[in-house]
């Protein structure tokens, strides 16, 4: 526990544990998250708590909505507010890799805490409520979520990096945010318009690997719901590899790939950076 990752991470977990901004995001997910759980059934004339898995598919879209959010914003005022401190670790006899990754784990490590407690607070309240039946949906839901928060962490610190100041920095970070949450589906469901249908097959998976948002989106609603619920991009996906469990893999796989490719260019472009 004395390396110098482990020790920067956690001077980093310390410093923005202590953010108003942090405690705020993780009462407004745990407010919103109860809400969902108790009125998510209100249109169909029952208002109550509802159990794990259907709370779990109300919570789909709230965690890909904010999460990402909160990751952006957070990491981006984290790198480029506290630029002296970057520097100060910098001239310690510590690779530059190494500074980078533990700022990245402390800054996740924020993150992941204050999502869990959105998450946490509510799923204890509704196993003391309804009893812990789908538990495990509501689990997987969490975990794809915080898999989305890695991402979105990874991209603010390359955001960080690239522009280095923080008008332009933050712009890029709700711009990237805004393309992956709104344009994004709008552009693939404007193009599939135009594609034949044999080719549609191939272009549809392709597509969601390109947005971890609808990659963390159809993992959840592939383990929450029946094939009615999966999507024309998950249905297809579960078509083409044979099976959910094999649906599930490959979209894992695409979720891996987006947490671990912009941490290695962030540590590329940081070595040779001028401060």
């Amino acid at each position: 526990m004395n390396s110098p990752v482990w020790m920067i991470c956690w001077q980093e977990f310390t410093l923005n544990r202590r953010n108003r901004w942090v405690v705020s995001f993780a009462l407004l997910f745990a407010i919103l998250t109860l809400l969902l759980a108790y009125f998510g059934m209100v249109t169909s004339g029952y208002a109550g708590f509802q159990d794990f898995t259907r709370t779990a598919a109300s919570i789909i879209n709230l965690g890909g909505f904010l999460i990402p959010l909160f990751a952006m914003l957070l990491g981006v005022f984290s790198f480029i507010t506290n630029q002296d401190y970057f520097e100060i670790l910098v001239t310690q006899p510590v690779s530059r890799s190494k500074v980078l990754l533990g700022r990245y784990l402390g800054l996740l490590l924020t993150i992941l805490g204050a999502s869990l407690l959105g998450f946490g607070l509510p799923g204890v309240l509704i196993a003391l409520v309804i009893g812990v039946v789908g538990a495990q949906s509501y689990l997987l839901v969490v975990v794809y979520s915080m898999m989305l928060a890695m991402v979105f962490t990874g991209l603010s610190v390359l955001i960080s990096l690239v522009a280095r100041r923080r008008q332009i920095a933050l712009g890029i970070a709700l711009g990237v945010w805004v393309f992956y949450e709104l344009a994004y589906g709008m552009i693939m469901l404007g193009t599939t318009l135009y594609i034949p249908p044999n080719v549609l097959k191939t272009v549809l998976p392709a597509g969601l690997m390109g947005n971890p948002v609808d990659i963390a989106r159809v993992l959840s609603l592939l383990q929450v719901g029946g094939p009615h619920l999966y999507g024309p991009a998950g249905a297809t996906l579960v078509k083409l590899t044979g099976s959910t469990a094999m649906a599930t893999v490959f979209g894992l796989l695409g979720l891996l790939g987006w947490i671990v490719i912009p941490v290695v260019v962030s540590m590329k472009i940081f070595e040779r950076q001028n401060l």
